[in-house]
């Protein structure tokens, strides 16, 4: 009875043994098992867009300076008005562009009147030439008396044209001074609204003559607006005239717009500078070399609402491409690894990197160039398969691959940092998804 006691309790004890060592080579199996998320490769609609950030403007504007310089006597219209072309919208202080003009019209007037003089003084000259010729005919006169009367003809007729280039002269200085009178007259040089009045009446304004002149106000016409954005030059090779694109502007609210590109800017705009400080490559080339640009590119928008106005902030999400029913994956799981001659991924574990004594050497033995190829990592007999693939457009989320998977492959999609140093042929425990409460 003893014996057959001690019998059980050995093989319980053999059990417990093989049982522990079973337990803890499977645990020790979970452990070196790298925790992923996967998903299945399927089919789906793509979309890829740019977005990329500006303001409303409206396609025609003017901002209507002045032409002379003076004092607003009369302002004729507010902010936010209608007008049409020609219409009388200011007044600036024209008294001493009225009594210039008087005295340019006096002055050409005497001018006129010294011309008629001058002409009469040579009629009556070549009247006594006349009688000249037929007394020396006669042989009454010598020649020497006809020469001289000859001779003050010509100066005579010298006279009436310096007198009739001073009319001119003058006439044309009274032209300019009833051109700047007239000019103290703001007038509409298109149709339009009144978008911007930053002048008062009684405020002094600059004329057109200066470098600055001053802005007294901006009408445009708002029946035609325009999305001016600004397009990182990293997205700006996908654009093309004629891209369709939705424009959300911020001060309205769950307001889209619809649009197409009808510019695209030629030059890079250093992000943060104005479009016209950078257009001129000699000016920045040498400076702007490790700066960031953006691209000016604009968007025509289709039926704006009433409420739209210029200078709205707005952010535009232009379609570059779109693919119907195509082999897409997460673009997260697109990873790039360094492949060898036969295409088999690198571990960047076990690249080497350079010792002391290789950077201080100056000639070093060549080695192979690494390649580097876009992949994901398959899941095959719950390992880890580095797959290269082609890819395609990209979506909101996903990337369509072009090459390199079918349909219903299960791949890893996360998390990001497991894909990071995920090596291929590692072991592989699949994570549930985290149900959201």
């Amino acid at each position: 009875m003893a014996s057959k006691r001690k019998r059980i309790f050995g093989v319980i004890a053999v059990v417990l043994i093989l049982g522990s060592v079973v337990g803890f080579n499977v645990v020790r199996e979970n452990s070196l098992k790298v925790p992923v998320q996967t998903q299945k490769v399927g089919k789906r609609d793509l979309v890829s867009l740019v977005t990329a950030s500006g303001e409303v403007k409206p396609k025609r504007f003017v901002n209507i300076g002045a032409n002379v310089s003076g004092r607003i006597v009369q302002l004729l219209v507010k902010e936010g008005d209608l007008v049409k072309k020609d219409q009388v919208l200011a007044h600036i202080e024209s008294e001493r562009y009225e009594a210039g003009t008087r005295m340019s019209e006096a002055a050409v007037q005497s001018a006129l009147a010294e011309l008629d003089r001058a002409q009469a003084d040579l009629d009556v000259s070549r009247l006594q030439l006349d009688r000249m010729k037929k007394m020396m005919a006669d042989k009454l006169v010598s020649a020497q008396t006809y020469d001289q009367a000859d001779a003050e003809v010509k100066m005579k007729a010298a006279n009436v044209e310096a007198a009739r280039r001073r009319v001119t002269q003058l006439q044309a200085q009274h032209d300019s001074n009833r051109d700047d009178l007239r000019k103290t007259t703001v007038f509409a040089p298109m149709s339009g609204v009144v978008t911007s009045l930053p002048k008062e009446e009684g405020e002094v304004v600059i004329g057109a003559q200066s470098f600055s002149p001053t802005v007294i106000m901006t009408v445009a016409d708002l029946s035609v607006m325009e999305c001016e954005i600004m397009v990182d030059e990293t997205d700006i090779r996908n654009l093309t005239l004629g891209q369709p694109a939705q424009v959300r502007v911020d001060a309205l609210e769950g307001v889209k717009i619809e649009g197409e590109v009808t510019e695209i800017g030629s030059s890079a705009i250093v992000r943060g500078s104005t479009a016209g400080g950078a257009t001129n490559p000699a000016q920045t080339g040498a400076n702007t070399g490790n700066q960031a640009k953006d691209f000016k590119v604009t968007i025509t928008l289709k039926d704006p609402p009433a409420n739209l106005r210029p200078q709205m902030n707005a952010t535009a999400d232009i379609t570059t491409a779109k693919r119907a029913n195509v082999l897409a994956a997460p673009i997260q799981a697109v990873v790039v690894r360094q492949v060898d001659a036969q295409g088999k991924p690198i571990d960047p574990e076990a690249t080497p990197s350079p010792t002391a004594a290789d950077a201080n050497t100056v000639v070093k033995t060549a080695k192979a160039k690494l390649d580097e190829r876009d992949g994901v990592f398959v899941i095959t007999s719950n390992k880890a398969a580095f797959r290269p693939v082609k890819t395609g457009i990209l979506g909101e989320t996903d990337v369509e691959i072009l090459d390199g998977l079918k349909e219903g492959d299960e791949i890893v999609t996360g998390s990001y940092k497991t894909l990071r140093t995920l090596k291929d042929g590692a072991s592989l425990k699949v994570e549930l998804p985290k149900k959201t409460s």
